[in-house]
């Protein structure tokens, strides 16, 4: 009797610990697909007052330069810093993280 609850106790860990492991991806695509959706929506609605900041961090990136000068030319001047309009747009990290 002790080997067979010692068993059902092993089982219900191993599904315990599988449970955890899928349920934070429950409710993303895996396909990326609502990605754009949502930045477009958070920049709409969300987080407005942060789209200057992250427009010049696009293009400061895109054009070549490094990560810390592009963060020292874009998080200045008035309005949210980038670490706050990081924590809103981080709302869309699920929805983009296969995109």
């Amino acid at each position: 009797m002790e080997k067979k609850s010692s068993a059902l106790a092993v089982a219900a860990m191993v599904l315990l610990v599988l449970w955890v492991m899928i349920s934070p991806a429950e409710g993303c695509p895996y396909d990326g697909s609502k990605c754009r959706e949502c930045i477009v929506k958070q920049m709409k609605c969300g987080c407005p007052p942060c789209v200057p900041k992250l427009r010049c961090m696009a293009r400061c990136l895109w054009g070549g330069t490094s990560k810390f000068n592009c963060i020292n030319r874009c998080d200045c001047g008035g309005g949210p810093k980038l670490s706050d309009c990081k924590k809103c747009m981080s709302k869309c990290k699920c929805s983009c993280m296969i995109a």
